[in-house]
């Protein structure tokens, strides 16, 4: 049996809003929203990695010793990873500074991990890390809005006008839109001995979740701080952010399923 926890998430748009989709030749438009089955989504994935940032800037917020520029190595269990196969220049330069952990989260480690045993980082044990399943299922959000269009141009900086062929059209969500979907917390799976809180029994090689021994975190905090919080913490979701599109509001209730 497992026993989950159920979220009700409503995102409702502040600013238009956009997440691009695949062009599609039946509907004609060039540049798409997001739809599945019809409906204008925002996709798991989007929302995921929305929350996941949130996650991590929190992370580093808390512990982060600002002062010393550097991770305390107390707290190091708490240093969120970038899950990513090869990081960029500037994200090098992030692990340099120890806001983030240089090597994703995986599990097990493996020969070329060398003789160090890799931790499982708040943010994957929430989401998932390679080889290794979260206790979140984030959901995609659906709205029943219509999504309207609009164009794009550029002005030709020696002429002052719009420049040949420069026109774009867009599809776009308006503001005061709502999107709803129903986030799970698995809190305890019975038949592989899994419990949101505690630390996995992981019998290959791995640190594992190294961050829950430290006595600092139960269950409601985790809940509450990293999940609940974080959701609501988003203030922006979506493309064209600099022009002015993406802000939301989300409101995150628990479903209670009746008794009896």
């Amino acid at each position: 049996m497992i026993e989950e926890e159920k979220y009700e998430i409503v995102v409702k748009t502040k600013e238009p809003f956009r997440v691009g989709g695949t062009k599609d030749p039946l509907s004609g438009a060039e540049n798409p929203v997001t739809v599945v089955g019809g409906r204008v989504v925002i996709p798991g994935p989007s929302l995921k990695g929305a929350l996941r940032a949130e996650v991590e800037r929190y992370l580093v917020e808390m512990y982060y010793d600002k002062a010393n520029e550097g991770w305390p190595a107390e707290k190091r269990p708490l240093q969120p990873c970038i899950p990513a196969p090869s990081l960029s220049p500037d994200e090098k330069e992030l692990v340099k500074k120890q806001r983030y952990r240089g090597d994703a989260c995986h599990y097990p480690c493996k020969q070329k991990c060398g003789n160090e045993d890799h931790m499982i980082c708040p943010a994957c044990y929430l989401l998932g890390a390679q080889g290794l399943n979260g206790f979140l299922r984030v959901p995609f959000l659906y709205s029943e809005v219509s999504a309207g269009e609009l164009y794009s141009t550029r002005i030709d900086r020696a002429k002052g006008v719009v420049a040949e062929s420069a026109n774009r059209r867009f599809q776009v969500v308006p503001d005061s839109s709502v999107f709803k979907g129903v986030l799970t917390i698995v809190k305890n799976d019975f038949v592989r001995g899994l419990e949101f809180g505690k630390p996995r029994v992981l019998r290959e090689r791995t640190a594992g979740d190294r961050w829950l021994e430290l006595g600092e975190w139960n269950t409601k905090q985790i809940i509450d701080k990293l999940v609940l919080e974080r959701l609501k913490n988003i203030k922006l979701l979506g493309g064209f952010k600099s022009k002015g599109f993406g802000g939301v509001e989300i409101t995150v209730t628990r479903i209670t399923v009746p008794q009896g």
